[in-house]
């Protein structure tokens, strides 16, 4: 008994609709080149030893960005440098110091920066355009992220 007198056509509707998109999808070709056409997703750049610190260096690219920003949780100390306008920085040199002694001295560091270090009282140094500028920093937890905005006379 049908109530409002759609079953067998709802019912033929719907058997040809599934029917109309088996048959679809069997016409469909797909190029063998869909599959390369949007890049692979950037990795982020391996760990590198400076001195006695790994430290992962980069994200001047937004995919790059992103892919240290995945792995930072795995890491105690991490600092992104920008400007004041919130563009990205990147030092010419910057060190990392602890008590009074650099323990990681890293070229053209940044924006993003990871660093295997414990718990402790660090200081940051570095090298915009000539300027340099400090920043203390304290690793606790499970770990410490920096927001570094540098003063607006730093180019």
């Amino acid at each position: 008994m049908q109530k409002n007198g759609l079953g067998p056509t709802l019912l033929g509707l719907c058997t040809a609709l599934v029917g109309f998109s088996v048959m679809a999808a069997d016409d469909v070709v797909i190029p063998a080149t869909a599959a390369n056409d949007r890049p692979a997703p950037t990795a982020a750049p391996m760990p590198q030893k400076y001195d006695k610190v790994d430290v992962i260096n980069g994200g001047a690219d937004l995919d790059e960005a992103a892919a240290i920003k995945r792995m930072a949780p795995q890491y105690k100390l991490r600092v992104e440098i920008s400007g004041r306008g919130g563009a990205y920085q990147v030092a010419n040199r910057l060190q990392l110091m602890q008590r009074g002694q650099p323990i990681a001295e890293i070229p053209d560091a940044g924006p993003w920066l990871l660093f295997d270090v414990p718990n402790g009282q660090y200081t940051l140094v570095g090298e915009f355009a000539g300027q340099q500028v400090k920043r203390d920093v304290t690793v606790a937890g499970p770990g410490t992220t920096v927001h570094w905005v540098l003063p607006s006379n730093v180019n």
